[in-house]
């Protein structure tokens, strides 16, 4: 598989980015003028349904009761940091592919999309979404920028458990048998 061309990497990584942040915000507001004072909205009955939340943490509201100097520190600065060596990576890395660099481009849309709403909102981040998975087990409220992280996640992982791999030397044979 080919590396992707760096100006070609650009446009997908500003495309993916300019896409996913812009629908991502557009949505919170949308959600913070419609849903905030409404208790719930169901759709296709209790499996899918717009819940506003606001979340002091990070996923599932993990450190959410941290004090709020920890949490600035670990959901705005250390996330900072880590989402420019993410672009730093994706723009510098020499051999990367395209599955990867749409994983990366989603990672960072959504590292994008959350660090806007802690600026914005004082450390908090609007969630509005939530799913009825099997019976009472249900995922936490999450938002767009959520859903971009973990597909740029299973995408990054998917490629690497799932793609068929060269056997040793199988390039070799397969070469001398044609």
């Amino acid at each position: 598989m080919k590396s992707m061309p760096l100006k070609l990497r650009a446009i997908v990584v500003v495309a993916i980015v300019v896409a996913s942040v812009g629908c991502d915000q557009a949505t919170k507001q949308i959600a913070v003028s419609k849903l905030k004072p409404v208790d719930r909205i169901e759709i296709a009955g209790d499996f899918f349904a717009l819940q506003y939340a606001e979340n002091h943490g990070a996923f599932l509201s993990l450190g959410a009761t941290l004090p709020r100097e920890v949490r600035f520190w670990i959901f705005t600065v250390f996330t900072g940091i880590v989402l420019l060596a993410l672009a730093y990576y994706v723009f510098m890395s020499v051999e990367l592919h395209t599955p990867d660099v749409v994983a990366i481009a989603l990672l960072l849309s959504g590292g994008i999309g959350n660090m806007i709403d802690r600026i914005a909102n004082n450390g908090v981040v609007v969630d509005f979404m939530v799913m009825e998975v099997w019976g009472p087990i249900r995922t936490g409220v999450f938002n767009i920028a959520d859903l971009a992280v973990m597909a740029g996640v299973f995408l990054l992982f998917g490629v690497r458990f799932f793609a068929p791999r060269k056997q040793k030397g199988e390039a070799a044979h397969g070469a001398a048998n044609t």
